[in-house]
């Protein structure tokens, strides 16, 4: 048994048909290749991503990856900053407090009128022509554009942000890589090109923030600085981990989201005549599209002691692989799973994840993409893709696209 290779569109349905053959012949299956357990039931996911008394999201691995390739002048020792997606409790609590009122109703409600603003400001630079890459002049940089001034950081610099971003996501590691030993970590050429981009992304935040130390703003680098947790200021490389998470998950979910949702779009004619006709059920879409075409593959853990789910025991510190995108197609969970519905209620979908890692930015991405696709849908008609040029990232984790072209009516409407 091998997991599907991923590099194009055709590959994504490949994808889903083996989610089904698993589900139903091996829902916990054990990778002999990397040593990897693979769940892929909506229940048994659940249990994965929300059992943190079992599941750890602190991986050794981890650690041993950072440490291997984190820098690439080995006159300066790695950065040793911690991020708040591989802490379990408490320690995890502490850490993701200090940004949850960034990400509050309140605080996303008055973002709505900028993201409108940047959506209009990007359809009338790219539209001119009448066609578009969707996911290079809309997708990836509306939400960029939004965390980076979230954060405080210019947003000239984005061009900057993209190549980190494409830099990070070309090639996504095979489990195999991934669970290779630290030695072997060293040694291993795309992980040296990962580590050398995570230091330039270090480097530049650490500048951004000796500014921040010198004149604070308000913005939530300058928060950052000032937080504490047990008494004491969060570390340099701390703060940079923080400032590099935010940047690369406040706009890749919602690059992804608005790509597929597209691509929905595109493959259901009949849903999106239903959307022109009905915006007020983009909210509802949105869900659907999180559902029907999950922007995050999966999520790992390690097992603490040993667990049995659909009765196969996994030993004690395994490493486990709980497929978020197979459980949003789970019958057990949701009727006709294969079906494109934006009507859909209810839908319990595990786009976001679920308990207390429960992707803290998910609000800000709904709101992104609630606001951004009706002003899009309004002013692009006949909208379709020009598949012969879309490009998917490649990998196990993230499913989106590096590459949508799209074309359009040239009559559009702007708005005000």
């Amino acid at each position: 048994m091998m997991i599907p290779t991923l590099s194009t569109v055709e590959d994504s349905q490949k994808m889903y048909q083996w989610f089904e053959q698993m589900r139903q012949t091996l829902p916990v299956w054990l990778d002999e290749e990397s040593k990897c357990w693979h769940v892929f039931r909506y229940d048994d996911v659940n249990t994965v991503i929300t059992d943190y008394q079992r599941f750890s999201s602190e991986r050794r691995i981890q650690r041993e990856v950072i440490a291997a390739t984190a820098h690439s002048n080995n006159e300066r020792p790695p950065r040793t900053g911690r991020s708040i997606i591989a802490m379990d409790p408490p320690q995890h609590r502490q850490y993701r407090n200090l940004v949850t009122s960034a990400f509050t109703p309140r605080a996303i409600d008055k973002l709505r009128g900028r993201v409108a603003q940047i959506t209009q400001e990007l359809l009338d630079k790219a539209a001119a022509g009448g066609g578009m890459d969707f996911a290079n002049d809309i997708a990836y940089p509306l939400p960029t554009i939004v965390i980076a001034e979230m954060l405080g950081v210019p947003v000239s610099d984005r061009p900057l942000f993209q190549t980190w971003a494409d830099g990070l996501l070309r090639r996504q590691l095979s489990d195999a890589e991934v669970f290779r030993s630290a030695e072997e970590q060293r040694n291993n050429p795309e992980l040296q090109r990962l580590g050398r981009v995570f230091e330039e992304m270090s480097d530049y935040f650490e500048r951004m923030l000796e500014e921040r130390k010198r004149e604070p703003r308000d913005d939530m680098m300058s928060a950052l600085l000032q937080a504490e947790v047990d008494g004491q200021h969060l570390s340099m490389d701390d703060t940079i981990s923080f400032c590099t998470l935010l940047l690369l998950a406040g706009h890749v979910t919602t690059t992804n989201l608005l790509g597929q949702a597209i691509r929905c779009f595109d493959e259901h004619p009949d849903a999106l005549a239903q959307l022109y006709k009905e915006p007020e059920l983009i909210p509802s879409a949105v869900e659907e599209v999180l559902r029907y075409a999950s922007p995050v593959w999966r999520l790992i853990r390690t097992t603490k002691e040993e667990v049995t789910l659909s009765g196969i025991t996994i030993p004690k510190d395994a490493a486990v692989f709980a497929w978020l995108a197979s459980a949003n197609r789970d019958p057990q969970q949701f009727t006709a799973p294969e079906r494109f519905d934006i009507t859909r209620t209810p839908n319990k979908h595990v786009a976001f994840g679920h308990g207390i890692h429960f992707c803290i930015g998910a609000p800000l991405s709904r709101m992104e993409a609630a606001v951004a696709l009706p002003i899009i849908l309004k002013q692009l008609p006949n909208l379709h893709v020009d598949w012969s040029g879309a490009q998917l990232f490649e990998g196990r984790f993230l499913f989106g696209f590096k590459h949508l072209p799209i074309t359009f009516d040239m009559q559009r409407t702007k708005t005000a």
